[in-house]
């Protein structure tokens, strides 16, 4: 697998788990541009659009309650 893959799903788990449990603004933002940073990575090095990208993670969030 390519490292480029593992490094954006560590950086999309560790988004949805901090969107989960944040508390506040601040945190949620920050974790929502990590969540950005992993589907530009994906959208980068694939053929699918980032838009598309961006919509299976807060599919996948809503579906895992994160």
């Amino acid at each position: 697998m390519a490292i480029w893959l593992n490094w954006a799903g560590e950086l999309q788990a560790i988004a949805q788990t901090g969107l989960a449990f944040s508390k506040d603004a601040y945190d949620r933002e920050r974790h929502e541009a990590i969540r950005a940073l992993a589907a530009h990575i994906l959208a980068e090095h694939s053929p699918a659009e980032f838009s598309h990208i961006e919509e299976l993670f807060m599919q996948r969030a809503r579906r895992t309650g994160r």
